[in-house]
Parts: structure tokens; C-alpha cells; sequence
């Protein structure tokens, strides 16, 4: 059995923000511990060009970008579909070409729990950490992640 946190979090413009507040303040966190601090952003768009926000459907619930790493993550948060820990990462790499990207991604779907949350934090740090390269970060995600199902 998982502790679920903000289980409502579709349900309720309140619980979404509250999740979000979550994400930030973990992930603030995070980059303290990595000395990462200042050095991210959010890189994906949050509304419209017209300035009408997006659906508020978790997709992605947090996000970041560090242009000094040249690699980003996002952070898609579901509904919960069973009683069991529900988590899943990936790395996604894009070509040079397209310059408005960052070279790097980590995804990171889950139902947020005490437990997953857990992960998606060691996952954060891994990634963060100057220097991780991806194939340690794949097996990262393998030995935490496909191993914890």
C-alpha cells in the first residue's frame, strides 16, 4: 500500500496549486543539495500565446531547464489506477538541430505518493548533479525505477 498525496489534484484548482507549490518547493530542495541553485527555470509553456493557461491536467505538473547543463526534466503527475506504486522514467535525447531544445530530457510519470515522490527526488539529484552522464543515469532509472514494479 502507497501513501497517496494530493489525490484530488484534478479535482480542485486548490489541490492542483498545492501540487505544484509541492513540486517547487521539492525541487528547490534538490538543487540545494547539487549546488544547482539559480541555475533553472521552467521551459515549458504554461498558457496560451493569448495568456489562457493550458489544461490543468498534470501534464506536466513541474518542469525545468538548465541551459549551463543543457538538459531539462518534466514531472507528469496521474491519477492514481491502482494501490501500488505507479512510476515510470526515461531519458529522451533531441538531434542538434533543433537549437530551441535542450539536448537532454528526463520524464518522470507518476502517482504522486509518498513513495514515488521518493524516487522522483533521487531521480532529480542523479540528474542535476553536474556531470551525471546518461548512460549512469539509464541504469539509474533501471536499478530505482524498472526494479521497484
Amino acid at each position: 500500500m502507497v501513501h497517496r498525496l494530493f489525490e484530488n489534484f484534478l479535482d480542485s484548482i486548490e489541490c492542483y496549486r498545492a501540487a505544484e507549490r509541492y513540486w517547487e518547493e521539492l525541487f528547490v530542495d534538490v538543487t540545494r543539495s547539487t549546488g544547482q541553485t539559480g541555475e533553472w527555470r521552467r521551459w515549458l509553456s504554461q498558457a496560451y500565446a493569448d495568456g489562457t493557461r493550458f489544461e490543468l491536467d498534470g501534464n506536466p505538473i513541474f518542469d525545468g531547464y538548465s541551459p549551463k547543463l543543457n538538459r531539462a526534466f518534466r514531472i507528469m503527475q496521474h491519477l492514481p489506477v491502482g494501490d501500488q506504486l505507479e512510476i515510470a522514467a526515461w531519458l529522451k535525447t533531441y538531434e542538434e538541430e533543433y537549437s530551441d531544445l535542450p539536448r537532454e530530457e528526463l520524464v518522470i510519470n507518476l502517482s504522486l505518493s509518498q513513495e514515488s515522490v521518493q524516487l522522483a527526488r533521487e531521480l532529480l539529484i542523479k540528474w542535476t548533479t553536474p556531470g551525471t552522464p546518461l548512460d549512469e543515469m539509464r541504469s539509474f532509472i533501471r536499478e530505482r525505477i524498472e526494479s521497484s514494479d
